[in-house]
């Protein structure tokens, strides 16, 4: 394996470009992630030129820019340029930068980073994926008169209730509630009566959440958990289509609170953005686009 050559970061963009390039060679029986089309090529110089901005804009203007293509550095870098992307595009560039990784590696370029070995990107394009689905699904999703409808649950199933009730106190999605039911004394803190160390999607943390002492009550007196079928027939019996709802529901109601507090809407968008565990701000906002 080798440097990217020249004493730039300009002159180095070109010989990764010529270095991969593989134009006209055929791809029958091949799996390789070389630049096969013009197309591509100029995807990739802009992916090349996107991360020497970013080298830039922190400090970095010399050295080998292969040699900055850290997994550290390049999950940084991805968060950062995907920011204002909608899911879809976040997807296909954070697709296409990966492959790119994989092709420098294919043509001798040393990727501290291992991208053949080490697919560090999954986790930041399930987050999209994931995203993307909460995007198709119709608007008008706001829970009206949930605390009727949470006492109507409550008549039909009492397990159903309260999966219902820790959605809607945290903004929760179902399989994290129903994990953070099954397993109550790992997350959460008597003292502070704060949930904590949850993980929700791409492996990311929430920040610690407090719900009410009514509820951790009610979770401790829970007998088994419901399956998530059971669970979502119920809900339609109340007149709730989605479990998503209720986080859909959450993020309203909190970005409405934020916004009577004062806060400026930006301000306002990132914090509830944080406290549901979205990627980017950006989403929550088309996320509250469906409520």
């Amino acid at each position: 394996m080798a440097n990217l050559r020249g004493g730039t970061f300009e002159k180095q963009i070109k010989d990764a470009f010529f270095r991969t390039l593989a134009l006209g060679e055929s791809r029958h029986m091949k799996e390789d992630n070389l630049t096969h089309s013009l197309a591509l090529a100029d995807k990739r110089q802009m992916y090349l030129n996107d991360f020497k901005q970013y080298l830039e804009q922190n400090g970095i203007t010399e050295g080998k820019i292969n040699q900055y293509m850290t997994e550290e550095t390049i999950r940084d870098f991805i968060e950062q340029r995907t920011m204002e992307l909608s899911p879809k595009s976040a997807l296909d560039y954070t697709t296409g930068f990966n492959s790119l990784l994989k092709g420098l590696e294919q043509a001798n370029i040393t990727i501290p980073a291992n991208p053949s070995e080490n697919d560090f990107l999954k986790d930041f394009r399930e987050v999209f994926r994931e995203e993307m689905k909460e995007l198709e699904v119709e608007s008008g999703r706001y829970i009206e008169n949930l605390d009727q409808k949470l006492e109507e649950l409550k008549e039909i199933r009492y397990e159903s209730y309260v999966i219902a009730k820790l959605q809607s106190e945290t903004g929760l999605r179902v399989n994290e509630a129903m994990e953070v039911a099954k397993n109550f004394s790992k997350y959460y803190n008597e003292e502070s009566g704060k949930l904590e160390g949850v993980i929700g999607k791409g492996n990311h943390e929430y920040a610690p959440k407090e719900i009410s002492y009514q509820l951790a009550q009610e979770i401790q007196k829970m007998e088994n958990i419901p399956h998530y079928n059971t669970y979502n027939k119920d809900l339609k019996e109340v007149g709730i289509n989605r479990s998503h709802d209720f986080r859909v529901t959450y993020a309203k109601d909190l970005l409405q609170h934020k916004l009577e507090q004062g806060k400026e809407y930006k301000v306002a968008l990132k914090e509830v953005s944080q406290e549901i565990n979205h990627h980017r701000p950006e989403m929550t906002e088309y996320y509250l686009a469906r409520a």
